[in-house]
């Protein structure tokens, strides 16, 4: 366990460094709601459903992945709405950094009601604090977690959808490579994700553990 650790805790350091994409495993959420709120997600064919409860308005419905400690050039994500809400619920999908906050998109104006029901693509990197006063800007410390959440205004029932998330990070491929030399792990690319097979088990570049 200890050295499966280290190499997890190997890849978090390199992924801060390599030049590329990240590939999100939808699997790996976790809730992050606030009071008030409930969320159940499920995943299948390379999308996640998160059907969400808000007892009032203005509570948080939401998922979170982590990211370990990472620069972030950008994100990127599809989403859809629910056709049955007809009040606007707004979509916050946010980075959260070190020092906990959390960072999004104001310009996006993101919402996951009626008038949102055709898969949409966006990518960007946020820029704006969520709740909080910053005392730094976006980018400044390391992010740990990629967040997505339904803010609705009033009680409501409600869904989204997420599928193909991204993380673009900076900056030297080359550290990935030797991280994989001193642990003695494989590099492959299983359909077009950046995979480590370690003593017969596959890890994504989060360390998260495959099914086979």
């Amino acid at each position: 366990m200890k050295k499966l650790f280290l190499f997890v805790a190997a890849l978090f350091a390199a992924t801060s460094l390599y030049a590329g994409e990240i590939v999100i495993d939808l699997n790996s959420y976790t809730s992050a709601c606030s009071d008030g709120a409930t969320i159940n997600p499920s995943v299948a064919n390379g999308v996640l459903t998160a059907n969400y409860t808000a007892s009032e308005g203005w509570v948080a419905a939401g998922i979170e992945f982590a990211l370990g400690n990472t620069q972030v050039d950008s994100i990127s994500f599809e989403y859809i709405g629910d056709a049955t809400v007809e009040t606007w619920v707004s979509f916050l999908v946010y980075l959260k950094d070190t020092g906990g906050l959390r960072w999004y998109s104001n310009e996006a104006d993101l919402s996951i009601s009626s008038w949102n029901t055709e898969w949409a693509p966006n990518c960007y990197f946020p820029t704006d604090c969520l709740w909080d006063q910053p005392d730094h800007e976006a980018g400044d410390q390391p992010f740990v977690a990629l967040g997505f959440m339904a803010n609705p205004g009033t009680a409501i029932n409600g869904s989204f959808a997420i599928r193909n998330v991204k993380v673009y990070v900076p900056n030297a491929e080359t550290a990935l490579d030797n991280v994989a030399n001193q642990t003695k792990v494989q590099k492959v690319i299983r359909n077009g994700q950046v995979l480590f097979i370690r003593d017969g088990k596959a890890f994504n570049v989060l360390g998260a553990e495959l099914a086979k």
